[in-house]
């Protein structure tokens, strides 16, 4: 009995512990929001400048959803806006993480593709500082009402077309592989392109992984020797 609880245990924990997703509608109007994801400690934090080397705080905010997809955006603390509710050139929402983590997804509304709106091509720009403070930088841009180019990692799929009052929403699978990162900064770097931050999935490392399976294969190990004894 004992092993085999154990054993429900830890396969429960691994299921539990599969994926962890923070959504974009939690954030607030503040200039951060701190989660757990994982069991690990995210903040993200809302900001606005020309400089990612001298930003200032901002605030999340919103705009009506489309096609049942709502996303968050930043404005400023004061002065104008250019599009309430989602990131601009010069808006950023910037992501750290205490503890290492491989992101397995991030989904991105309000994109578009350029008659929609009026704006061509809309892009936005990922940073992101791996756990050895290496960067790199990618760009999504909607190419179609369907189609779109990621020049990072996986694969990108279109969860809403990228069509006028429809949600322009695309999601990137295993963007930056299995490497884990420590942090990620979103942008635009067009005047005429703004989106929305949906939502931000994490998986555990694949050494976390490897540890969950060894547990399940020595408890499955035990219990066979035990089961071996009582019929010996």
């Amino acid at each position: 009995m004992a092993t085999t609880a154990a054993s429900a245990l830890l396969a429960a924990s691994f299921s539990a512990a599969a994926t962890d997703t923070v959504y974009g509608t939690e954030f607030g109007t503040g200039s951060s929001y701190t989660t757990d994801i994982l069991d690990t400690s995210v903040t993200f934090y809302a900001k606005t400048g020309t400089s990612k080397k001298n930003l200032k705080d901002a605030v999340f905010s919103y705009k009506p959803a489309q096609d049942g997809y709502q996303g968050v955006g930043v404005s400023p603390k004061k002065g104008s806006d250019t599009t309430v509710g989602e990131i601009d050139k010069n808006e950023w929402i910037i992501a750290k993480f205490d503890d290492a983590q491989v992101i397995s997804n991030i989904t991105l509304g309000l994109l578009f593709n350029g008659p929609e709106y009026g704006d061509n091509k809309e892009q936005a720009s990922i940073t992101v500082t791996y756990f050895d403070n290496s960067t790199s930088t990618f760009k999504l841009v909607a190419t179609g009402n369907a189609t779109a180019s990621w020049t990072g990692l996986g694969s990108v799929t279109n969860l809403s077309p990228a069509i006028q009052d429809l949600g322009g929403v695309w999601s990137l699978d295993n963007p930056f592989g299995d490497l884990a990162v420590k942090s990620f900064s979103l942008t635009s770097l067009k005047d005429k392109s703004d989106f929305t931050l949906y939502s931000v999935t994490a998986v555990p490392e694949p050494e976390s992984y490897a540890m969950l399976a060894l547990g399940l294969g020595l408890v499955g190990f035990a219990a066979r020797r035990r089961s071996h004894k009582l019929y010996a």
